[in-house]
């Protein structure tokens, strides 16, 4: 059977009337229209279930006792189809329990048959009312969201210019090359994903990694680009630096700084308690810098650097797993193992440019420096 439509201006809200006496259909229509309402009508549950999936109402009229489906067997997943609608249930019978059923599975209102016009008006408009107010408050507070996300992302892209920034400070002085500040953001929010970390600390995580040798700001060239082995007190100076990015980076109240600070202080902190500068041991050792200690070594052994060219990435595995439960964090480890192709990914597409050539001549590739982990 077609709906009929009682068609008034655009913005007219639209009641539907779901029952199965026609009259009592078109008397329930001719005062809908009459007091302003677009409406639809139907003579089955179903039917109006499936017209209301297509039509979005305000509004519903339902009577409960109906051939097949009821109004009341019906009424659940009308309101799971329309839960703004606001429904009123039509009977035949002045039952409480029904009355009590209807009002607590959803209906705002119940009326007797035969129902009185300005009785149901008043009972549609009362609700038609309640819900523009909540539409019109869940609009606010949608607009207002819309404009506390805009703020954080205006606040967020300064907090990475600034952290871009300090990155490009740290490279004037360092060997580093930007690629691998890039790439080690990259790898720490692949392994932190992979260990599960909430979306919001990856994105941390992303952004404060790069800055886990922003302390070499302080490092004398003389030590920093030196490209032969350093010797004991050179290293002593070398080893300063995660101190004095710790402090740099210290009292901020960004949290991605904050991040960055503990990231500064313990990457070079060793899971077995032989790291540097505080001697920690297992978790003792924040998480994130735990992260950073495994990705920072593999970048490093891979790449070329100005005290000796880079690893195969075997070679450089096999020295790695040396440090297994003792340098690194055997948990996380692991789960970086499993992750070498997305590394390898990674590395592929951020690659060093121009590539660093100047490695002492008389060291062979791959040669082991007092800089590195695997001294």
């Amino acid at each position: 059977m077609r709906s009929n439509v009682s068609s008034q201006s655009p913005a007219a809200e639209t009641v539907l009337v779901i029952d199965d006496e026609a009259p009592a259909r078109e008397l329930v229509q001719r005062w809908l229209a009459g007091a302003g309402y677009r409406c639809l009508t139907e003579s089955d549950a179903q039917r109006g279930l499936s017209l209301l999936g297509r039509e979005p109402c305000e509004a519903v009229v339902l009577d409960i006792a109906m051939p097949g489906e009821t109004g009341l067997s019906v009424l659940p997943r009308l309101r799971h189809a329309a839960p703004d609608a606001a429904i009123v249930m039509l009977s035949g019978l002045d039952d409480a329990p029904t009355a009590i059923e209807a009002l607590t599975g959803g209906a705002c209102g119940y009326l007797i048959k035969p129902a009185q016009r300005d009785a149901l008006l008043q009972v549609i408009g009362q609700n038609l009312q309640r819900r523009r107010a909540i539409v019109e408050k869940r609009r606010r507070v949608a607009r207002l969201e819309g404009l506390v996300q805009q703020q954080t992302a205006i606040m967020n892209s300064a907090q990475e210019e600034a952290i871009h920034r300090l990155i490009t400070a740290s490279m004037f002085r360092d060997e580093e090359t930007g690629a691998h500040l890039k790439r080690t953001g990259l790898y720490c929010q692949a392994l932190a994903t992979a260990l599960g970390w909430p979306a919001a600390e990856v994105e941390l995580l992303r952004l404060a990694a790069p800055l886990h040798d922003i302390g070499k700001i302080a490092i004398p060239d003389a030590i920093l680009r030196k490209a032969d082995c350093l010797t004991v007190d050179e290293f002593a100076v070398m080893k300063s630096h995660a101190a004095i990015g710790s402090e740099m980076l210290a009292d901020s109240q960004w949290p991605v700084l904050q991040m960055a600070e503990q990231i500064a202080a313990f990457h070079h902190e060793w899971w077995n308690g032989h790291g540097y500068p505080y001697g920690l041991r297992g978790k003792a050792i924040p998480e994130c810098a735990r992260i950073v200690s495994i990705v920072d070594v593999y970048d490093a052994l891979t790449h070329d650097r100005v005290y000796r060219p880079a690893m195969e990435e075997s070679d450089a595995l096999r020295l790695m797993e040396q440090g297994n439960g003792t340098q690194f964090d055997p948990r996380i480890y692991e789960r970086f193992c499993e992750l070498l192709p997305a590394m390898r990914l990674i590395g592929a597409d951020h690659p060093d440019a121009p590539p660093l050539t100047a490695f002492a001549p008389e060291r062979a590739p791959g040669a082991g420096d007092c800089r590195e982990a695997f001294a």
